[in-house]
């Protein structure tokens, strides 16, 4: 603790001194209990200061964490009123679907009232059609007789078609093998009639060469016994012919 110096007007120049002290200048110190326990207090203090400092960046961590806690409770919050709204627009949908199927329910028992009545009228009408249709029975087997009858008969009549078309078929069956065998026979005979056509032909062309032949050797023989010539017949034409041109010229 430092020395008190009055600053007013009775004491000004109580322990004021103009030359500077020599330090350390305390001799006697008193201790008392009061003072070792603000020393400790002082020392407390310190540590609690210290321990504040270290507790201070916790705190902000825990601070930021129960903002973000507050935030999200606030989503929370938002999203909770939002599905409330949602299950309040629900629910005031689902009552308005009541009421409609309620309308709708009071309409489907009248329609189930009119069709009670139609099935009646059906049922009526299904019984008058059953009743017809055991006349409708009664008439076919009155008739069964007869068509078992013309039942074998139309039997019969197709039994004696299939035989029918069997021998028509057997028949069809001999005459093509038949005209298969014609037809054979006619190429073969075809054939031997070209083939002696061909020989007929050599043969006339070899016998009207040598009666050409023997021809012109007779006409040169009695042309040489009229005319007394050794010269050909064809030799003698030729020299005609050329007097006759020769004649035309001048």
């Amino acid at each position: 603790m430092g020395i008190f110096i009055n600053h007013d007007d009775k004491h000004p120049t109580i322990y004021k001194n103009n030359v500077l002290p020599k330090e350390p200048n305390q001799e006697i110190v008193r201790c008392n209990s009061l003072t070792k326990l603000i020393q400790e207090q002082e020392k407390a203090n310190q540590e609690l200061k210290k321990s504040i400092e270290e507790l201070k960046p916790r705190y902000n961590n825990l601070q930021k964490t129960i903002v973000k806690q507050c935030n999200n409770m606030k989503r929370q919050i938002h999203d909770l009123k939002s599905s409330y709204d949602h299950h309040e627009h629900f629910e005031n949908e689902m009552i308005h679907s009541l009421h409609s199927l309620n309308e709708k329910n009071v309409t489907l028992q009248a329609s189930i009232e009119s069709e009670n009545q139609i099935k009646t009228s059906i049922l009526e009408q299904m019984n008058n059609m059953l009743a017809s249709d055991e006349e409708m029975a009664s008439r076919l087997k009155r008739n069964e007789a007869a068509i078992q009858q013309l039942s074998l008969q139309v039997n019969e009549q197709i039994t004696r078609n299939k035989e029918t078309a069997a021998k028509q078929e057997a028949f069809q069956v001999d005459v093509l093998k038949r005209l298969d065998k014609q037809e054979a026979l006619t190429e073969k005979i075809s054939r031997q009639l070209n083939h002696i056509r061909s020989i007929i032909f050599e043969r006339t062309n070899y016998l009207a060469g040598k009666l050409e032949d023997g021809y012109k050797l007779t006409s040169s023989y009695v042309y040489k016994l009229m005319n007394g010539s050794d010269q050909p017949l064809e030799f003698t034409l030729l020299s005609d012919k050329k007097q006759n041109k020769q004649k035309q010229i001048d």
